[in-house]
């Protein structure tokens, strides 16, 4: 291989490891892990961004004027007041398995700014979900 080939494979390294290294960046940025709400008081560093998964515990959802929400995800004893402000889920009710992503402060609501609910029923036969078994 002349001087010329070295070059041109040099410059094809330089680029390759160069598309390696952005895509690397920014999976590494936008990465958020799901955390049970035990976990997250266990694990979490106040001021970090997390995602939280729980069922929304009984008799929490609060309406606020503007639009806020506030509601508990509550898991093994462990409970995660949670403040929302955005478009809720037509899904989302108490005891539906909620999943929050947002920033995390001790001794405040957790500071949600994603709200997602999953649909028990689509997990259910037709015949649980009309009430016979």
């Amino acid at each position: 291989m002349g001087a010329a080939g070295v070059r041109i494979a040099l410059a094809a390294l330089v680029v390759v490891l160069s598309v390696a290294y952005l895509v690397y960046d920014g999976v590494t940025d936008t990465m958020v892990y799901y955390l049970t709400v035990p976990e997250l008081k266990q694990t979490a560093v106040e001021g970090s961004r997390y995602r939280v998964s729980g069922p929304v515990e009984e008799d929490s959802i609060r309406k606020h004027p503007g639009g806020e929400i506030t509601f508990s995800i509550a898991e093994n004893g462990d409970r995660l007041p949670v403040s929302y402000r955005g478009t809720v889920p037509d899904t989302f009710r108490e005891g539906v398995e909620a999943v929050v992503e947002g920033v995390y402060t001790e001794g405040r609501p957790f500071d949600a700014d994603l709200l997602l609910a999953k649909c028990p029923t689509k997990y259910e036969s037709s015949y649980e979900s009309e009430g016979r078994r």
